[in-house]
């Protein structure tokens, strides 16, 4: 009997060392996870963008304020797993909203990022989106954040690229790490859209 007692605290023990072990694995998995997938929204972006350089001449002749998604798709210029709903939205790796479009401004086109809701995830999704986008400073006029709180409606945050008047402030090579964690802070629990501003 003693015996079977020192097995059977044996067995919980192994058990409880195998749960303990179980929870540790599923915790790095999701953090290598969630690595791969902003590493895949980096080249997301970076498809996107380099498709917006080499066709900029082709969206000049679209209507204002109209979606170039459908443009984009029968150029073949957009990650296939992004397009859902007959080719006229977009959602990248983490099921983000995106949009490619004119807007009233006649001589610019938007790469726009939705982040809605609250998550955890945000702040750093948001980052990723604002380091991936100022890589193509010397092609952009601006990045943008437009946020919405409880407090404040389209609070708007605006970097200038190379592309903008030069006397425009907050040049896009100064939004360092530090600008950038204050920005996306407004990302963390609101509704935020993230803009790349090209123009034609």
């Amino acid at each position: 009997m003693r015996e079977c007692g020192r097995s059977m605290v044996e067995m919980l023990g192994v058990l409880a060392i195998i749960g303990v072990l179980s929870v540790g694995a599923m915790s790095g998995y999701a953090k290598a996870m969630f690595k791969y997938k902003l590493n895949k929204q980096t080249e997301q972006i970076n498809q996107i963008m380099m498709a917006m350089i080499e066709y900029k001449s082709v969206f000049s002749s679209t209507a204002h304020n109209e979606s170039l998604v459908p443009l984009f798709v029968k150029l073949n210029a957009l990650p296939p797993e992004m397009i859902n709903e007959n080719d006229t939205k977009l959602s990248d790796v983490f099921g983000l909203g995106v949009n490619i479009r004119r807007l009233n401004n006649p001589d610019n086109m938007y790469f726009i990022y939705s982040l809605t809701g609250k998550s955890d995830d945000n702040h750093e999704i948001c980052r990723n989106i604002l380091e991936s986008f100022k890589g193509y400073a010397a092609e952009l006029v601006s990045v943008g954040i437009n946020s919405t709180t409880s407090e404040v409606i389209n609070q708007q945050d605006w970097w200038y690229g190379e592309q903008a008047p030069k006397g425009s402030s907050q040049r896009m090579h100064l939004l360092n790490l530090e600008k950038m964690q204050t920005l996306c802070q407004k990302c963390d629990s609101n509704s935020c859209g993230i803009y790349a501003v090209f123009p034609i």
